[in-house]
């Protein structure tokens, strides 16, 4: 597949056939955002995801501003969740009266322990972590006394032309409005990049769709917002066929446009922008660059936020032939930048690179562990910390894991989960930080005979796993991935797509009471 070529779109008709068996991990196209995808590679279930985001974007060199209410109407909903009070049955028995002799025996005492805990009963007992006496799944506790999401709502959309829409990222400023960044589609090879704002129940404020005049495709993979409700997005744009352009624009609090900074290749052949932050005034893009067919580099700017120019621009290849930025995090003098280097058998491993304020690169960790990657990262407090999410593949088995991990401020783990789901494969690709240092990873798991269901884990500071969320959408069972996930004033949002039967894929945005 020759670099950003985009993902096939395959029409309601051809649904079945989207599935392919024993692909391996690509040997081009290194610089596509593979985390906004259930990117291809070897995994345990022959089934391969097709996920919409690694289709690659893309842009003009001048867009306009449109509503994206095209006739047809396109359909957006919002539903709210509630547990239902449980239905409960009280039995009770008398015993049958009976005669017996006297006798002269001493009288005896007989004790019991407990009753065993029973999972229903609205007792929490023994080992259940929960018990609400009912099996709704999504009201804080399931069937088996253990404990889930609280579901408050969940949105869709689904643009006009009935192609893949989804959402790359999501961010929530101190109010609870939540912004939604990523691409609704408008033809079979084409997309537009899209905003969608929420108020904090899910009701929908205005949606803007950003077309390239050129026909060619766009998308956003990253989204921050400045205390002044400025919001800051960015992806790639096709400035010309199968040329992408890493790009970043401004926005005000209602998505009307302001700069845009877009920086053609040098290569000619493509680049991208994955991650975001925005701290002390300045921005960071982090993204990847083709050098050639078989060359990567990971690019790390900081951009000027009046008019969005790169103060400085930091490369690196990590000593590899492909390395490739993700995730982008501040700390005490500088950033660091979460992704992945190639390795020459084209397994990647986890990289963490540092960079300070003067744009110097005064580190770089390659983790020598095979088929690892880190997909996002998020600060933890103000100790220095850093929350990371991805994929680790087990020594030995072809397959990766969703994977966990925080290191201190000198990037050492602390703790790593891996949640292996049915022995499937499974990876993270957003990750978000919460009161007390909690830490909300989402991504995706295959589930046996079906393909991706949506997955995610609230871990406390210390690592443990407090609750999980799994979707499918049952009337499919095709790919439902979560992308980004953010905290809001009382509130997890947790954004992605879900292929939908004859509508591709639909944007799925779900919130959760926080804990």
């Amino acid at each position: 597949m020759p670099p950003f070529t985009a993902r096939p779109q395959v029409p309601a008709s051809h649904v079945a056939c989207i599935a392919r068996l024993g692909e391996v991990e690509p040997a081009s196209s290194p610089s596509t955002p593979a985390r906004r995808s259930a990117s291809a590679g070897p995994r345990r279930l022959t089934a391969l995801s097709l996920g919409p985001w690694l289709l690659l974007a893309c842009p003009s060199e001048q867009t306009t501003t449109t509503d994206s209410g095209i006739d047809p109407e396109p359909s957006t909903t919002t539903t709210t969740s509630g547990a239902s009070e449980p239905d409960v049955t009280t039995t009770t028995s008398a015993d049958t009266p009976t005669t017996a002799e006297p006798t002269t025996a001493a009288p005896t005492s007989t004790s019991t322990g407990p009753a065993p805990a029973v999972c229903g009963d609205g007792v929490v007992a023994g080992s259940e972590s929960c018990d609400d006496g009912n099996d709704e799944l999504d009201d804080g506790c399931d069937k088996n006394c253990e404990r889930t999401a609280a579901v408050l709502w969940t949105y869709t959309h689904s643009g006009a032309a009935g192609e893949y829409d989804g959402v790359a990222a999501v961010a929530v400023d101190p109010t609870g409005k939540i912004v939604l960044a990523g691409r609704e589609g408008v033809s079979a090879t084409d997309s537009d990049m899209l905003l969608i704002a929420l108020d904090p129940d899910g009701t929908e404020l205005w949606k803007r769709t950003y077309p390239d005049p050129n026909g060619l495709p766009n998308v956003f993979y990253a989204v921050v917002l400045g205390d002044d409700g400025t919001i800051y997005a960015a992806g790639t744009e096709e400035q010309a066929k199968d040329m992408a352009a890493p790009v970043v624009r401004s926005f005000d609090a209602d998505g009307n446009e302001g700069w845009t900074f877009i920086e053609p290749p040098a290569s000619m052949i493509g680049a991208s922008i994955s991650g975001l932050v925005l701290a002390d005034g300045k921005l960071y893009s982090a993204g990847a660059e083709d050098l050639t067919a078989d060359e990567t580099q990971l690019v790390l700017r900081r951009h000027d936020l009046a008019t969005g120019e790169a103060d400085w621009t930091a490369v690196t290849q990590a000593e590899h032939a492909r390395a490739l930025g993700f995730g982008v995090v501040k700390i005490a003098g500088g950033v660091v930048v979460a992704g992945l280097v190639y390795a020459e058998d084209n397994s990647t491993r986890p990289l963490l690179v540092t960079v300070d304020d003067a744009g110097t690169i005064v580190g770089t960790e390659v983790e020598e562990h095979p088929g690892g990657t880190w997909f996002d990262a998020e600060a933890i407090g103000a100790g220095g910390d850093i929350a990371l999410v991805g994929r680790r593949q087990p020594e030995g088995v072809t397959g990766y894991d969703f994977a966990v991990r925080r290191v201190g401020p000198d990037l050492a783990e602390q703790w790593t989960d891996i949640h292996d789901h049915e022995f499937l494969y499974g990876t993270g690709n957003g990750v978000a930080v919460g009161p007390d240092e909690q830490i909300l990873a989402v991504g995706f798991h295959v589930a046996p005979t079906q393909f991706n269901d949506v997955f995610g884990a609230l871990y406390a500071g210390d690592g443990a796993r407090l609750w999980t969320h799994t979707y499918n959408n049952e009337d499919i069972d095709l790919y439902d991935e979560a992308s980004d996930a953010a905290w809001g004033p009382g509130f997890w949002v947790v954004a992605g797509q879900s292929v939908v039967l004859g509508e591709a894929a639909n944007v799925w945005v779900r919130a959760f009471k926080a804990e």
